[in-house]
């Protein structure tokens, strides 16, 4: 009985599609109350570029956000973090950037904003100069379009595009989300399960991580995490996949950190921008919820930019009393602080900052540009912490290690960043430290 129910109701339903009713379902009011929106958001584990080159100008489309935030002051827009010719090339042909926003209803095309927020420093693609950028299209009010192309030509057409992602909008935020730059190459995993461990004693709730490559070690802890709902963790693709051994990977830095940004934007009050041998530390907090509490209340600037500090590894002395598995209590001799502007690291508000650098924000939303963009944090209230072997000369080298001086401000968390540590690395790792 059960099986001729069942084939009835395929029986039903295919004659259902044959006939054009499912069309007039999906046009009137039922489909509206009764049919579920399909998730058009890309799979984490998908990190391809889209495509939109053509032989004037080559454009590679990483994802596509709906940006609805209010401090823009103005009608939501929709933004592409892509890797593209230098935009200057393009305006120096006359030649402008269409959008093609595909809604369920109809496809809209509409001129892209002038120019495009910069994000990065560019890099050789191919042998010709690349940039990595943030694209804004405009978009029509109350309609957002579930996919978007981008050609050079009002009159072509491109029937599939980047799918556009609405940012999740939870009902209360949390605090700190990391957004970190995209991983390449050799990442000693012990240390990122030390820096893991870290930023959730300082109050951070997720981390974004974007894998271009990376062995599987490393992938294993990453997966760790991410079954955990600590790290968000998805794929960044090479544009050409041959590519894989030069250094096309500078291209694909920060189009990971803006992506994260843009994902999380209404989730978290706060992203913190580092990478994976640093740490914003407060000297006169215990957590980045009380730093910026009190950065809140002596500046009306919605970002803050952290004086870089080096400990350098090859070049101090090792306190050998603590495991060579957890690096920022065992390497306490620094440096002095580098001067403002030289390898910051950033808190920002994803409501203010509209393209991001891995080391500040280069531009706010409307409602921000009278607060000034970024407030420079003295070195006495915090610090970003960078530990590393000594990239300079020699000679610079041992000039900058004669003034070096013993740093404590981690060992409060000496006892629980060791415990955390030691757990991690045997439920990961399978062995003690």
């Amino acid at each position: 009985m059960r099986a001729r129910v069942l084939l009835y109701l395929t029986i039903v339903f295919s004659t259902a599609i044959s006939l054009g009713l499912f069309r007039w379902l999906r046009s009137s009011e039922l489909s509206l109350k009764f049919l579920l929106r399909p998730d058009r958001s890309r799979h984490p584990d998908s990190g391809r570029y889209y495509n939109f080159s053509n032989a004037e100008f080559r454009f590679y489309a990483y994802s596509a956000f709906y940006d609805d935030r209010p401090s823009l002051l103005s009608a939501p827009v929709v933004r592409i973090i892509a890797v593209s010719d230098q935009y200057s090339e393009l305006q120096n042909g006359s030649k402008r950037l269409y959008c093609t926003l595909h809604h369920d209803e109809r496809d809209v095309v509409v001129t892209m904003d002038a120019e495009p927020l910069i994000i990065g420093y560019g890099w050789p693609l191919n042998s010709i100069e690349a940039r990595e950028y943030v694209y804004t299209c405009p978009a029509l009010k109350g309609m957002i379009p579930r996919s978007v192309s981008v050609t050079t030509d009002q009159a072509e057409y491109i029937s599939s595009g980047i799918p556009v992602v609405v940012p999740r909008k939870p009902k209360s935020k949390g605090n700190f989300c990391v957004c970190v730059q995209a991983v390449y190459g050799t990442v000693d995993p012990y240390r990122i399960v030390e820096w893991m461990e870290l930023q959730r004693i300082l109050g951070v709730s997720l981390v974004g991580v974007y894998v271009l490559s990376a062995p599987q070690v490393v992938r294993k802890v990453f997966r760790h995490y991410s079954d955990e709902k600590f790290v968000d963790l998805r794929t960044i693709d090479y544009i050409y996949s041959s590519h894989k051994n030069d250094d096309e990977f500078w291209l694909h830095l920060t189009p990971a950190i803006n992506d994260c940004i843009y994902r999380h934007m209404h989730e978290f009050k706060r992203i913190v921008v580092v990478d994976f041998d640093e740490a914003i530390v407060p000297r006169k907090h215990r957590s980045l919820a009380q730093l910026v509490g009190y950065l809140e209340q002596i500046t009306d600037a919605p970002n803050f930019a952290f004086r870089n500090n080096y400990f350098f590894l090859d070049l101090t002395t090792a306190d050998r009393t603590v495991s060579k598995y957890v690096k920022f209590l065992r390497y306490r001799y620094k440096v002095a602080p580098s001067g403002v502007g030289y390898a910051e690291k950033s808190i920002i508000d994803p409501q203010a900052c509209t393209n991001m650098h891995n080391h500040c924000c280069l531009g706010v939303t409307a409602n921000y540009t009278a607060s000034g963009n970024t407030a420079s944090v003295e070195p006495d209230i915090a610090l970003s912490q960078h530990y590393k072997k000594c990239h300079f000369s020699e000679t610079e080298c041992e000039m900058m290690m004669r003034n070096k001086t013993k740093d404590d401000v981690l060992m409060p968390f000496k006892v629980i960043l060791i415990r955390k540590v030691e757990q991690k690395i045997k439920e990961i790792m399978g062995h003690g430290i």
